[in-house]
């Protein structure tokens, strides 16, 4: 029991020092740059790089943030509710101008088809003032027709 514990405490003794220690840069035989704790043997170190800290950064890109420390719960939520109001609102933009759309298209089709039906010939009639069917003659037709072709102009942009 002794000696496991010995083997133990030897093996966290060289973790702790390997872990504070710093990073051997070499080149291989093939010229590729290698990185290792432990170089292999008859093998002459290049350079050394510290290794990082093992403290995490702030943020994903460990910028400026770093220095202010790590985001309280409220921020966080803060955030989170921001980014979902903005999600909310992009989706409601979304919907609005989706609703646009089907309305000027729809416009776009009922111009067309008034225009169709005055092109298509016939007895043309319409409500006056009073609510009184009125039928057109040829030149009214002719008038009714040019003011459906700007209007289905107009919405069909």
């Amino acid at each position: 029991m002794r000696r496991i514990a010995c083997c133990v405490g030897a093996v966290l003794a060289l973790w702790a020092g390997v872990s504070s220690a710093e990073i051997c840069r070499w080149k291989d035989a093939n010229g590729r740059t290698q990185y290792s704790d432990v170089p292999p043997p008859g093998v002459k170190c290049e350079g050394t790089i510290s290794r990082p800290s093992s403290t995490p950064a702030s943020g994903p890109a460990g910028g400026s943030d770093a220095a202010a420390g790590p985001k309280s719960y409220q921020e966080k939520e803060m955030e989170f509710r921001k980014r979902r109001l903005d999600q909310q609102e992009a989706t409601k933009k979304a919907q609005q101008e989706k609703e646009q759309l089907a309305a000027k298209k729809a416009t776009c089709e009922s111009a067309r088809n008034r225009v169709a039906g005055l092109q298509f010939g016939g007895r043309v009639a319409k409500y006056d003032a009073k609510g009184e069917i009125m039928f057109l003659d040829e030149a009214d037709i002719a008038r009714e027709l040019a003011d459906a072709q700007r209007t289905a102009e107009q919405a069909c942009r």
